[in-house]
């Protein structure tokens, strides 16, 4: 059952028509009578996709009402590592003068639960599901069961801000559409297209054997490779690669993003899409929520690599998160492999607010 929804999940980043469906299947899993994706530039909406129920509220926040609300200048400056429930996140007086919160008492719905996953290339893109008013809030288990859509939600909505939810009509205009270096493989690896963008990046990948790629740095290629072999064969795994700055290259990530079901139809004979994000130069721009979202990484491993970033030991890092030194290395152990770094210091520079990611 969760696999079909992973497999509709990517299906609608190249899909946009059949996002509606899925984020009544994700509601459902969180016993919510409705669902919702927006994407911001910054605090400005651009795009949305919401269930019937709350259709016409998203519409009016989009339109009018997100210029008298603080949620997103809130979510930028105190980004939430995965989902949660919005009566505990977001302070009391904020909730109290919201629009978009009135707009949804109106129409009945009540306890609403969000994730905001900050983007590399500068969106943010918002999930959020709402129960009825008559219905028992959302509780513990809700956010459990969203959290393991959280890194699957993170890319296809990667793919749906960049493609600007239109969907493409052709494989050479798709890929030039995603405004980003992309390019097309097919179940054995092979290159089967790419765009003008990817085929600038000289010195990250190299040519393999049988028209397949592989990435320059030995360690991210390890986990490219892993990726590309599970993606063809519909197995779920890490499929968000980071890679460090070089001399004559800025930091990136390598996303390898699964066709499932009907995308196959715009990339005929493809597999996968090879995508690659440059993350802006911006504070807006939280590395624990490009961490959470992009990585793979739990709410909880995200928080403590957040507090290495702030120059805190494994020991003190863990006291900030609530748990023992043993337990912090191994969260420390689990982030090396997420992310294909080997040591600390390494992972720190990795996930620096100022290098690479700034």
């Amino acid at each position: 059952m969760r696999e079909d929804l992973i497999d509709r999940i990517y299906e609608a980043a190249f899909q946009p028509e059949c996002w509606i469906d899925v984020l009544e299947r994700v509601a459902e899993s969180a016993d919510s009578a409705s669902g919702l994706m927006v994407v911001f530039d910054e605090v400005k909406p651009i795009q949305f996709r919401g269930t019937p129920a709350i259709y016409d509220v998203i519409r009016a926040f989009c339109e009018v009402h997100w210029r008298d609300s603080r949620r997103a200048s809130h979510t930028l400056t105190h980004p939430p590592s995965g989902f949660v429930i919005l009566k505990d996140y977001f302070p009391d007086d904020l909730l109290a003068t919201d629009p978009c919160r009135a707009n949804r008492l109106a129409v009945g719905l009540d306890s609403e639960i969000s994730a905001a996953i900050s983007m590399p290339t500068g969106e943010m893109v918002v999930y959020s599901f709402d129960k009825w008013g008559c219905k028992d809030p959302h509780g513990r288990s809700d956010v459990d069961a969203l959290n393991l859509l959280y890194p699957h939600l993170a890319r296809a909505g990667l793919m749906a801000a960049r493609l600007g939810l239109v969907r493409a009509a052709a494989t050479t205009a798709a890929l030039q559409l995603i405004g980003l270096p992309a390019a097309v493989l097919t179940k054995s690896g092979r290159v089967m297209s790419t765009n003008s963008l990817f085929e600038k990046l000289a010195g990250l990948f190299m040519p393999a054997a049988f028209g397949r790629l592989m990435i320059a740095n030995a360690g991210a290629n390890i986990l490219f490779q892993e990726a590309v072999e599970k993606a063809a064969s519909g197995q779920a795994l890490v499929r968000s690669v980071p890679i460090p700055e070089t001399g004559e290259r800025s930091a990136c990530v390598v996303h390898v993003v699964p066709l499932r079901r009907t995308a196959h139809d715009i990339f005929p004979g493809g597999e996968m899409v090879v995508a690659v994000s440059m993350p802006r130069k911006s504070a807006l721009v939280p590395s624990a929520a490009v961490l959470t979202g992009l990585f793979d990484l739990t709410p909880a491993e995200a928080k403590f690599a957040t507090a290495l970033v702030a120059g805190n030991s494994v020991m003190k890092a863990s006291e900030a998160v609530g748990i023992t030194e043993r337990s912090g290395r191994t969260y420390l152990a689990r982030i090396f492999t997420k992310t294909g770094t080997h040591r600390q210091g390494e992972l720190v520079a990795l996930l620096s607010s100022s290098h690479p990611f700034e």
